[in-house]
């Protein structure tokens, strides 16, 4: 298992408790501060693999995993702020050659917000993505973003583009020089629980003949603040569907399904609906795992 993702996952970690104990319980913050804050989460999971026809070889279906992100949101004056992310992933996969493995992806958003109606804004970031055979991938991604807000609705849109690249010598097998488009709705329940989907879709190249690869992403969550106003739990599932075209044969196919539990930890800020409104309310599409699909899983 790569260590990469458990190290940087130990390392957000850790920024977040660090930063996390030297601030008091925070109060919540005038609409008009500018006043740095963030989100930290941590999730365990189970990751079920589903193969499609003609089968796609993956040595383990079914399996742990764990992962966690930190996002911080810097303000820049007046209406315009970045967003610096952080996001780790680890699957606690046999030891075999065909399983994707984990991820680690940084990134970095700029934005105009107007806290009472949208955010329009930018995003760039890079990681590597890992599989159970040692292969690695580094991915990239850029692109636009905007948030429209509701009474109780925030709508989320990204368009961009990603690139990937397999590590070391040999063909490049990673899905790579792809378009992609994601649509998120967040529904308040009240100020502190939220229910949460999203859609997302990519389409680009996959191992060495330059046939397209698809990839359909859909998820949904619950969350809802503990009583302490700045921690709250989440239940969410993830599903993912990676098709490469392999003539004549037809597609390879997989289809992925994720449930998570998780804690997410907030400070300088508080409220569910508020933080969507003024914090580090971005985030990115997992790119590096879309990469890391092409060597060994998707070939």
């Amino acid at each position: 298992m790569p260590k990469t993702p458990l190290f940087a996952l130990a390392l957000s970690v850790a920024l977040l408790t660090s930063t996390t104990l030297a601030l008091p319980a925070p109060a919540k913050p005038a609409i008009a501060d500018d006043q740095i804050s963030g989100v930290g989460e941590f999730w365990l999971g189970h990751v079920f693999l589903s193969e499609g026809t003609p089968v796609t070889f993956v040595d383990d279906d079914s399996y742990l995993a764990l992962g966690g992100d930190f996002r911080l949101n810097i303000p820049a004056g007046g209406a315009t702020s970045f967003q610096l992310d952080l996001m780790s992933e680890t699957g606690f996969v046999d030891n075999s050659n065909d399983n994707y493995t984990g991820s680690v992806l940084g990134g970095v958003h700029f934005s105009w917000r107007d806290p009472s109606e949208y955010l329009l804004g930018g995003f760039i970031g890079a990681g590597n993505g890992f599989n159970a055979d040692d292969d690695t991938v580094t991915a990239w991604l850029l692109g636009v973003e905007g948030q429209y807000y509701l009474v109780d609705w925030t709508l989320y849109g990204q368009l961009g583009f990603m690139d990937g690249n397999e590590v070391g010598p040999g063909a490049n097998e990673a899905f790579r020089d792809a378009w992609f488009g994601r649509a998120v709705g967040r529904y308040y329940l009240d100020a502190n629980s939220k229910l949460e989907g999203e859609l997302s879709y990519a389409n680009g190249e996959n191992d060495t003949d330059a046939d397209d690869m698809d990839v359909w992403g859909w998820g949904l969550r619950y969350e809802r603040a503990l009583s302490s106003m700045n921690s709250s739990v989440f239940l969410a599932y993830e599903g993912n569907y990676y098709a490469s075209d392999e003539p004549p044969a037809g597609d390879d196919e997989l289809t992925e399904h994720v449930i998570k539990l998780g804690l997410s930890v907030a400070f300088g800020i508080q409220g569910q609906k508020y933080i969507d409104h003024h914090g580090a309310t971005l985030d990115l599409p997992m790119v590096t795992r879309w990469a890391a699909y092409g060597p060994d899983v998707l070939d």
